[in-house]
């Protein structure tokens, strides 16, 4: 029994060492694959880093300055386009008020034309709903666009409606 122990002890302490052994080769394995920096490597590193910001936040700071620069150049163009949009429209004011009063009056023919052809297009619109046309039909048979159709209905006053089936 003596050396039967004596064998178990010897067993487990080669256990052991066969233990420490493989812990020590994984180690090194561990550090070969990830070498540890060392300090002025990681200062070259982080002053390679900081100068690389540097460069970056200056190269953003022309390109801001470039369109800061477009932007006012845009700005004075704008103004200047504006003065002479306001000297203009003063000197058709100071135009308008020295005209004739005449030309108002030769204008009077085509403005009666335009206003009989809006009525009897108007006109027609109701005559077209009365016979019980959709908006979509009266507006194809007349050329002209839904919405055109629909703001003369819906602004119409009833009176203005009736006076279509009136002159029937």
């Amino acid at each position: 029994m003596n050396w039967s122990y004596y064998i178990l002890m010897g067993a487990g302490v080669a256990a052991m060492v066969i233990g420490l052994l493989f812990s020590a080769a994984r180690s090194r394995k561990a550090k070969a694959a990830h070498p540890q920096l060392s300090m002025d490597e990681m200062n070259q590193t982080l002053q390679r880093f900081v100068l690389q910001i540097k460069q970056e936040t200056e190269e953003e700071q022309r390109k801001v300055k470039r369109v800061l620069i477009q932007q006012r150049e845009e700005l004075e163009e704008a103004k200047e386009r504006l003065a002479a949009a306001e000297k203009e429209l003063a000197a058709l004011r100071q135009a308008g008020n020295r005209a004739p009063a005449a030309k108002p009056q030769e204008s009077q023919p085509e403005e009666r034309a335009d206003m009989l052809a809006m009525r009897e297009r108007y006109r027609r619109v109701f005559e077209l709903h009365e016979e019980g046309l959709s908006p979509d039909e009266i507006a194809k048979r007349l050329g002209a666009g839904r919405g055109e159709i629909d703001l003369i209905l819906s602004l119409a006053s009833p009176r203005e409606r009736g006076m279509a089936h009136e002159q029937n």
